[in-house]
């Protein structure tokens, strides 16, 4: 076994203690947060809707593994679909232990490097793909403010309100993130506070490489940009098209969540309203948003929703796209791993 790949089971270890402990405090919160009786509306949640869920949270993977694949062939970079699954999976995991808006890519980047990728063509596929996300951010917001405009309103009162009323934790945040940048800045920020810190040294030596890597190939990057604006027109709009799905996918989530439920809701609203949702979760600084993922989906959503059941939706919804995925990720990392690991043996038996 190779020592990058021991590197990336060691992540997944730790991760797997994330897990229990965060579907335990998930668990903890349901219980003190939802009155017993209202648990029993559990038994409406039938297997015919977990199954359509897991399916449904399947298709992000599976469309952004065919992104991956699509835009290698494009680049002239050889992949299988399942290592590009495996990959996609693996930088889902480590996505779990970043803020929203950082996600997984770093450690996408890092797989595509270690498989031999091109530096300039892992940067465009990297850069292309913050170009998508932001086009698809900004699509929502635009959609909320012609179908939504009570919300949006809203939001932004709340928000000014939570920050009127609370200026000194504000201020005190704010201070410490400025600070936090200044001492990164001069390089005088303690290790303990660095998320680098907690990463096995030699994965972080390679990452450390790889972005000098990133930094010497912008001119690839933009050569590359240049081929995809005049041969890669459509595999761009296809790219966008199964974003798109992927994004709806997840957001039906709640869709079948609340259809179980018998909950009445205007379908296009479930659908921007999460839109929101994820646009605000960008700006939350913990680890996948924990914490202010279920306040701003409460905010959102709260005067919607029955309020007996509020906190039950919101802990199903956040279980099924978030811990669900986590736990999903490392079963499916493992099983990709074993049926590699068993290809590789049948070849080497073919061979001898």
């Amino acid at each position: 076994m190779s020592k990058s790949k021991l590197d990336i089971k060691l992540i997944i270890n730790r991760l797997i203690l994330f897990i229990c402990f965060g579907v335990l405090m998930h668990i903890i919160f349901v219980l003190t947060t939802t009155e017993r009786a209202l648990l029993l509306y559990l038994n409406k949640l039938s297997i015919f809707h977990i199954l359509l869920i897991i399916l449904l949270m399947t298709i992000p993977w599976l469309g952004y593994a065919l992104r991956v694949k699509m835009w290698s062939g494009f680049l002239g970079e050889k992949i299988k679909y399942q290592d590009a699954l495996k990959i996609v999976v693996t930088a889902d995991v480590a996505s779990a232990l970043s803020p929203t808006a950082v996600g997984g890519a770093p450690v996408k980047a890092a797989l595509l490097l270690n498989r031999g990728f091109n530096p300039g063509n892992v940067g465009f596929m990297l850069t292309w793909g913050i170009i998508e996300d932001i086009i698809f951010y900004s699509s929502g917001i635009i959609l909320a403010m012609f179908f939504s405009k009570e919300l949006v309103f809203d939001i932004f009162n709340a928000t000014t309100n939570l920050i009127v009323h609370n200026q000194t934790i504000f201020l005190t945040l704010l201070i410490i993130i400025i600070g936090l940048i200044l001492l990164s800045k001069y390089k005088i920020l303690p290790d303990i506070l660095k998320p680098l810190h907690y990463l096995p040294v030699s994965f972080k030596q390679k990452l450390y490489t790889w972005n000098e890597k990133f930094r010497n190939s912008i001119n690839e990057m933009q050569i590359n940009f240049r081929k995809a604006m005049a041969f890669g027109k459509l595999r761009m709009i296809a790219g966008m098209f199964i974003l798109m799905i992927q994004w709806f996918a997840k957001f039906s989530v709640l869709a079948v969540l609340l259809h179980a439920f018998d909950i009445d809701f205007e379908t296009i609203q479930i659908y921007i309203r999460q839109w929101v949702v994820y646009v605000t979760m960008l700006f939350i600084p913990t680890p996948g948003a924990s914490g202010g993922a279920e306040a701003s989906f409460m905010l959102i959503f709260g005067k919607s929703i029955p309020s007996e059941i509020s906190f039950l939706i919101v802990s199903l919804w956040r279980f099924f796209t978030y811990y669900y995925m986590l736990i999903s990720s490392v079963t499916l990392y493992s099983i990709i791993s074993f049926f590699q690991k068993m290809e590789g043996e049948i070849e080497i038996e073919v061979k001898d």
